[in-house]
């Protein structure tokens, strides 16, 4: 079977994006994007509650919607009325989400602000793409478009993990190997790919309105911690004046669907996540190299047969 990142996508000049969590930051970033830069373009705006949405403007190509992630009823009726209307959808954008930073060791007993972070992170973003995998295959040839593309509102921390993030980062290492795996599931024929973008900083509301925090553990709670330092930083806003714009990640994502190539599963967006991205990539690349003869030593496994199950 064809790798799917090297087969080509043409997005359509009157392209059909959904989008979910547009309230503000890059999902209400990209809508705005698309809804006055690519006029030809029509999207599909959404929020759980969809007077959060004014700041985006209506027009005929603008279509907004409730939506919330963590209800497939309510992702059923998002979708069908987004067909209904447009008769399509083309880019599927999973964006809802938001952060729970703290100690990891103070989740409470049941972790149930972490399990709500997965729900919308990971199940939230899992139940939107399947349902926009079978828009793609089964209805969007219907009206001589076929395929179309999930995009993942990934991150940096999608690829490497930092302290004070670690529910953040295992929802976002989830959705990374769920949309790999299921890049390698879909038939070359249906058309369809998946992306997962990984921003480094961007600059939003993001520490205010999508970023929760648990209470400390007393045991890691003194300076020069590891989630101490973390906490300071996202506090420090003059150490966020280099971040990107949201404008500036929204013409990258729509750049990144339409150049009419192939659409990669992953592509790092900002100088820092692309040289942090690199930076790691070196130093497991040393790690593996340093335990090549321990790790190699056991079995005999036909690794090249493998190679190609995983392509």
């Amino acid at each position: 079977m064809e790798i799917p990142d090297t087969k080509p996508y043409n997005l359509p000049d009157n392209a059909v994006w959904l989008i979910t969590g547009c309230s503000s930051g890059i999902g209400q970033g990209l809508a705005l994007y698309i809804a006055t830069k690519k006029p030809s373009q029509r999207v599909v705006a959404t929020a759980r509650n969809p007077a959060s949405l004014s700041d985006i403007p209506d027009g005929p190509n603008v279509l907004k919607l409730a939506l919330d992630v963590t209800s497939v009823p309510s992702i059923d009726a998002a979708f069908d009325t987004t067909l209904a209307h447009f008769g399509r959808v083309d880019i599927v954008v999973n964006n809802a989400g938001y952060n729970l930073m703290g100690d990891a060791e103070s989740s409470p007993p049941g972790n149930a602000g972490a399990r709500a972070l997965l729900d919308t992170n990971f199940w939230g973003a899992v139940d939107v793409s399947k349902r926009a995998l079978q828009a793609f295959r089964d209805v969007n040839p219907q009206t001589g478009q076929r395929g179309g593309v999930i995009v993942n509102m990934s991150s940096l921390g999608g690829y490497l993990g930092s302290a004070g993030n670690a529910f953040y980062h295992a929802s976002k290492f989830a959705l990374e190997g769920f949309a790999e795996s299921i890049a390698k599931e879909v038939f070359p024929e249906w058309n369809i790919h998946i992306c997962n973008v990984e921003p480094g900083g961007v600059r939003t509301k993001y520490t205010t309105t999508s970023l929760q925090r648990m209470p400390r553990h007393e045991a890691y709670d003194r300076a020069g911690g590891g989630t101490s330092q973390m906490l300071a930083f996202m506090d420090n806003e003059e150490l966020h004046a280099g971040f990107a714009g949201t404008e500036e990640v929204a013409e990258r994502i729509y750049a990144v669907v339409g150049t009419g190539r192939g659409i990669p599963i992953r592509v790092p967006l900002g100088r820092d996540s692309w040289e942090m991205v690199a930076a790691e990539t070196e130093r497991v690349r040393g790690q593996l190299e340093e335990w090549r003869e321990f790790s190699c030593g056991m079995g005999n496994v036909d690794v090249e047969s493998m190679k190609k199950l995983v392509r």
